[in-house]
């Protein structure tokens, strides 16, 4: 589907994709730990990783009963925490110039398709979860594929810069289809392949094991910016 489009625009020269690790600079807000939080001292932030919450995030979306039996704290100590990282990470209601400052934040990767990024408006939305459903053999998984491709190639060229997770739950993930592609746009296929996480998901808590682990990886500076699930396990 998509690497037909790509061809014809494709530079001489090769997209600079290994460069993804290194040049990326981070816009985000302040970051905070969790030992930023009342209560939650470097014993309990330790028992949070353990369990799979790296960031203020993932407590604040916890509810006080679950976080301290995590942390091993009490329940007014673990609501204090929740209601201080939902403050800093400023959970509740903005004005629409704020969000709109907000928005500009998210950026757009090409699928490869001309009409298809312009039924998205302008390609699939990073910050976002994007949905392809269809058929048998419609080209759902080419589609993610083809993503986890794209996500590597320069702003310019339609990508973040980023490197991409495959959860593969079918064993549809062909490190040959990805090599077509990336050659189809100039890149090069080892480097593209190098940028490419792969799990195999067995079941729906292995799945979920999964994806708490990106959150990891990424605290340890993989600049990981696109996630592709095919498909989500019940």
């Amino acid at each position: 589907m998509a690497e037909k489009e790509m061809n014809s625009e494709t530079a001489e020269e090769e997209p600079s994709i290994e460069k993804a690790s290194e040049t990326e600079s981070e816009e985000e807000e302040q970051e905070y730990k969790l030992t930023d939080l009342p209560g939650i001292g470097p014993a309990a932030a330790a028992k949070l990783e353990a369990a799979g919450i790296y960031d203020l995030m993932g407590l604040a979306v916890a509810s006080p009963a679950e976080l301290a039996e995590l942390a091993g704290v009490g329940e007014a100590v673990a609501r204090k925490a929740i209601q201080a990282a939902r403050k800093m990470l400023k959970l509740g209601f903005v004005d629409g110039l704020e969000y709109a400052k907000r928005r500009e934040a998210v950026e757009k990767i090409t699928t490869g398709s001309k009409n298809l990024d312009m039924l998205l408006g302008g390609g699939v939305e990073t910050k976002a979860i994007t949905e392809a459903f269809g058929a048998y053999g419609s080209g759902k998984t080419q589609l993610g594929l083809t993503l986890s491709v794209n996500v590597q190639l320069p702003r310019d060229m339609g990508g973040v810069n980023g490197k991409a997770v495959f959860i593969d739950t079918e064993g549809t993930f062909r490190p040959e289809r990805i090599k077509q592609i990336a050659e189809a746009i100039g890149a090069n296929p080892e480097k593209v392949l190098k940028n490419i996480f792969v799990a195999r998901a067995f079941n729906s808590d292995h799945q979920m094991l999964l994806v708490d682990k990106i959150g990891e990886m990424i605290k340890e500076g993989e600049p990981i910016k696109l996630i592709v699930t095919v498909t989500c396990i019940a």
